[in-house]
């Protein structure tokens, strides 16, 4: 059976939402926070009805979305309806804004309770059928990365879904150990060059001297040492991804080469005079701030815009 708990001081309330609720629910009723904690972590609950002044009960700084998370943490699929008067409608609206399903006002009307519940399962439905078909997309090796109940990771797979299929250069940021590489995989292993070559370049392991070499390639006496021909990653990933890992320590003028590939996907190599044309797609990341990099004159504004092109 169903569980509905219901956190009010109001009795009348009470009353209302029990009778409110069909036979398939069983609703208990508790007067404070700490009981109804104590109650979510005996028992399940679909739906909690809680006047806010209840909520407020030992919150700090206002932080509605701090004072729910014990109930989320409970049962992360729990729904929570603020109840309020009329005079603390505000504080109904921030609880809806920091996560809750809805809000209610006293008296509550039983015609209400049950468009509010009707509505809540309708929107779960919906986002089941959503989950569904963003399933659908994912290729099966990669549906338990992006199997997640994290709202913002479900955003970030979102964002990721939709700029995969896309011809767009992309650009990662965050921090040394985020999972950037894991993302720049999903989006190639999901985009129209799947079946071409993935190359991962960590461009800030490579010594400055040699970078350009082992982007762009160079010719037989290009320089000492320099023996014979040599192909870069970005004529090795042809028709497909090229991924460049900590992008924010390449040299000024590999930055150069980097631009004109990006705007005219074309490139040369080191000591040659041949014009190469570069159908590659680039992925970037980075764990620095690009864009404070740029106002210090240590990156290119065109290069940081063209990386961030949507």
């Amino acid at each position: 059976m169903k569980g509905v708990l219901v956190a009010s001081k109001n009795q009348s309330t009470c009353k209302a939402i029990r009778t409110s609720m069909c036979s398939e629910y069983r609703v208990d009723v508790v007067s404070g926070k700490n009981g109804c904690l104590e109650m979510f972590r005996k028992k399940r609950y679909e739906f909690l009805f809680i006047d806010v002044e209840v909520l407020r009960e030992s919150m700090l700084n206002n932080n509605y979305k701090t004072v729910s998370q014990p109930f989320w943490h409970a049962y992360p699929t729990a729904q929570i309806i603020a109840m309020s008067s009329q005079e603390m409608i505000r504080e109904a609206v921030r609880a809806v804004k920091a996560g809750a399903s809805d809000y209610l006002t006293y008296p509550v009307n039983p015609d209400e309770i049950n468009y509010i519940t009707q509505s809540i399962y309708e929107s779960i439905i919906m986002e089941s059928e959503l989950d569904y078909f963003r399933d659908r997309f994912w290729q099966e090796d990669s549906l338990e990365i992006v199997r997640t109940r994290s709202p913002l990771m479900k955003r970030l797979f979102d964002k990721v879904r939709s700029v995969a299929p896309t011809k767009s250069t992309v650009l990662l940021s965050g921090e040394t150990g985020t999972g950037k590489g894991v993302l720049a995989r999903l989006i190639h292993q999901h985009s129209n060059r799947k079946d071409g070559t993935f190359i991962s370049v960590h461009c800030g392991a490579i010594p400055d001297t040699l970078l350009e070499s082992e982007l762009f390639g160079h010719e037989k006496g290009a320089f000492t040492g320099a023996v014979r021909r040599k192909l870069g990653k970005f004529e090795i990933a042809q028709d497909g991804t090229i991924f460049l890992d900590e992008i924010g320590t390449i040299t000024p003028s590999a930055q150069i080469k980097l631009l004109e590939i990006l705007q005219d996907g074309t490139f040369h190599r080191v000591g040659g005079e041949e014009m190469i044309e570069a159908n590659v797609r680039v992925i970037a990341a980075t764990n620095a701030d690009l864009k404070k990099m740029c106002e210090a004159g240590q990156f290119r504004k065109d290069l940081y815009y063209r990386l961030r092109a949507r």
